[in-house]
């Protein structure tokens, strides 16, 4: 992981006055207890008009900013004495922060400690988290108004049952309701990061598959006699895996994750395979309309498409569906798919998740590329079935 690269020394700034110069002649030489940072990017460059602001460590209040000149250098006039101390007097500390480009697309956020021998930040691509709780409408009163990343001044308002920083340093942070920590955050530069946070009576959230009790039937269907998971190619593509042996050929198990799908698969030139499991019975439906998130543990190369279909054929065994695109990696990552961003297309019967949400009969996954896709959990946040 890329790590945020951070350092800062106090300068103190001795001011030299020369009689040769008619704007201070006559003047004396005088020392003021200025810190001066040095804010670069990521290619070792000087950075002007960056924002430097320093916040001190106790109560995070601003203790002084100014605009990086074309050295890219800022200095703050008379803020030693607060940051490390002057003499025999100790300060509290201070924080250092960087800002550039539009809308903070450069950040940084640092400790300023009196040991620091380079006086440098290194700017590098502001970081954006959401923090989800699960909640359905009915619970949004029961929420945090609040959140914040701690010991910074970046924060988060609840909307919608969740909390968007939009924009914030990379770097490692406790999120923080009042005094008390609900999660903790690992940020890269430039991610778009999305956890949730589990609040206690609140979070509904219902695993629809894990796979760990070896059988085809999701966790919905399990009381009922269906057809199980079912795997179907199309356009010359072919399963590998599951193989003739069918699902069980599938399942793989270790020590981290439990039971797990492991599929492969060979599209072609512009074939597509498709596995998918009813939610039930042919005729049987749910209202799913409180989702606020479909959640994946998913390990692979390749883009797929999830769908969570009407129960009613409109012809040819097709089905109105809300649709997401995704892609899995070498790890195990989670894919986190929300109502509002599908894809939208009525020609292949793609429709707002509003049109359909109450009467789910399928879960499908559609694979359009690459050889293979490990599946560990299936997750639909802000829904509790019966």
């Amino acid at each position: 992981m890329k790590r945020l690269i951070l350092a800062a020394s106090l300068l103190s700034c001795l001011w030299a006055c020369s009689s040769s110069d008619p704007d201070t002649a006559g003047a004396t030489s005088e020392t003021t207890n200025g810190i001066a940072v040095t804010v670069l990017d990521a290619a070792n460059k000087p950075v002007p008009q960056a924002r430097v602001t320093l916040y001190s460590k106790q109560g995070l209040a601003v203790v002084g900013s100014a605009r990086a000149d074309a050295q890219g250098v800022a200095s703050i006039e008379d803020s030693s004495a607060t940051c490390v101390g002057e003499g025999t007097l100790v300060g509290p500390g201070c924080f250092v922060e960087g800002i550039a480009g539009e809308d903070s697309s450069l950040m940084s956020w640092s400790s300023l400690n009196s040991s620091d021998s380079l006086a440098e930040v290194t700017l590098l691509p502001s970081a954006s988290l959401t923090v989800r709780t699960g909640a359905a409408q009915a619970d949004f009163a029961n929420l945090f108004e609040i959140l914040a990343l701690d010991s910074t001044p970046y924060a988060a308002a609840l909307a919608g049952g969740e909390y968007v920083f939009a924009h914030v340093p990379a770097g490692v942070f406790s999120v923080v309701a009042g005094d008390s920590v609900v999660a903790t955050v690992s940020l890269e530069d430039g991610v778009v990061a999305d956890t949730l946070v589990r609040v206690p009576d609140v979070t509904r959230e219902l695993v629809f598959e894990d796979f760990d009790d070896g059988d085809s039937l999701n966790n919905i269907a399990g009381g009922y006699l269906n057809y199980g998971w079912y795997f179907s190619a199309f356009k010359g593509a072919s399963w590998t895996k599951p193989d003739s042996a069918g699902f069980s050929s599938a399942l793989k198990e270790d020590s981290d994750h439990g039971k797990f799908l492991a599929t492969d698969f060979a599209l072609g030139d512009s074939g597509y395979v498709l596995m998918g499991t009813r939610l039930g019975v042919d005729t049987t439906y749910y209202d799913l309309s409180g989702l606020t998130a479909i959640r994946l543990t998913v390990r692979g190369d390749c883009e797929f498409r999830v769908a969570l279909e009407h129960y009613l054929d409109v012809g040819d065994n097709n089905f109105r569906k809300s649709l997401w695109i995704a892609k899995s990696s070498d790890g195990w990552t989670d894919v986190v798919l929300r109502p509002g961003n599908e894809i939208l297309d009525e020609s292949s019967y793609q429709v707002p998740w509003s049109e359909v949400s109450k009467e789910i009969g399928l879960f499908s996954i559609f694979i359009t590329s690459g050889t293979h896709l490990e599946i560990d959990k299936i997750v639909f946040e802000g829904v509790n079935l019966p």
